[in-house]
């Protein structure tokens, strides 16, 4: 372990060289010729409402926002991307008659990642990756909103890995990983329930070494269709290595207009340390009655508007 956080150090240190080197000159044209920046800024909303309505049901109004922000450095052997991630979507659910409102988030997701590479040859680099997730916003076990499942850092996962790029364009990516550091924390241990994550009781830390894999592939079915598929793989040398985690996120993105923006996304987890809830139904009401592993999943279907800059 400890000389995986001492590469972590000379990979940092590696990275604070470069952007002193880039900041170094101050000629704006070559900070545009290796430096790229870019973001987006979208805003998705759905909603529906009903009175009278002798079926029954009740009102909603959904909202999400997804931010992204990327920073990438490219010269002679080295590349450098930067990227982060914030994703926050709530959901109101309401009946007029009653006056009840109830308040949910439906997604709270931040992502920071930094790659950096060593040209080795053709499109293949050496390859350092930084990678952090959690969320900033509490969680609750809905419909009761007085026992939080999640918060920020509550949990948080962190990898670092080293391995070999294949980048031959923006639009595709392949690393593969044989030394991996995963480390998942709970820090908040009294408010959250750390065995859900991998925990045991009363830790906040747990450290795994495996090997890694990430894949990124983006294209365009038409002009106004634009899919991003990511896809992100780890396995536990010490504990089952035969039980992969697993990540994919696979967006389709629609352009209606320049600032009118469709979206339908879909979202797997399967994470061997994590523990679902077991329910049941008893007297018409869900009773929860253990835990499981399993695949979880997230799906999404909204319209909204959005800006790239």
């Amino acid at each position: 372990m400890k000389t995986i956080y001492s590469l972590l150090i000379i990979f940092l240190l590696t990275s604070s060289a470069i952007w002193a080197q880039s900041n170094s000159d101050t000629s704006a044209l070559m900070q545009k010729k290796y430096w790229l920046t870019d973001g987006r800024v979208y805003m998705y909303v759905s909603q529906g409402a009903q009175m009278n309505w002798a079926k029954g049901g009740d009102n909603i109004f959904s909202a999400l926002t997804k931010t992204q922000f990327q920073a990438k450095y490219k010269k002679d052997k080295h590349i450098w991307d930067n990227l982060l991630k914030w994703n926050y979507g709530f959901l109101f659910i309401g009946v007029p008659e009653n006056k009840s409102i109830d308040y949910r988030t439906s997604d709270d997701y931040l992502e920071i990642n930094s790659s950096y590479g060593y040209k080795a040859r053709g499109d293949f680099y050496y390859n350092m990756l930084f990678n952090f997730k959690t969320q900033f916003l509490p969680g609750y076990k809905y419909p009761n909103d007085s026992v939080k499942v999640s918060n920020f850092l509550s949990p948080a996962y962190i990898i670092f890995s080293l391995g070999v790029n294949y980048k031959p364009n923006e639009k595709f990516k392949l690393m593969v990983s044989p030394l991996t550091s995963k480390t998942t924390l709970v820090v908040r241990e009294s408010e959250v329930d750390e065995t859900k994550f991998g925990l045991k009781k009363g830790e906040r830390i747990y450290k795994e070494i495996g090997a890694y894999l990430t894949f990124v592939y983006k294209f365009s079915i038409i002009e106004e269709l634009i899919v991003e598929n990511e896809l992100t793989l780890f396995s536990n040398y010490e504990v089952h290595p035969e039980n992969i985690d697993f990540e994919l996120k696979t967006n389709l993105n629609f352009k209606i207009t320049k600032n009118i923006k469709s979206l339908i996304s879909f979202h797997f987890i399967y994470d061997d340390d994590a523990l679902i809830p077991i329910n049941q139904i008893e007297n018409g009401t869900y009773k929860q009655i253990g835990y499981t592993k399993g695949l979880q999943f997230q799906e999404k279907i909204m319209i909204g508007i959005g800006w790239d800059f």
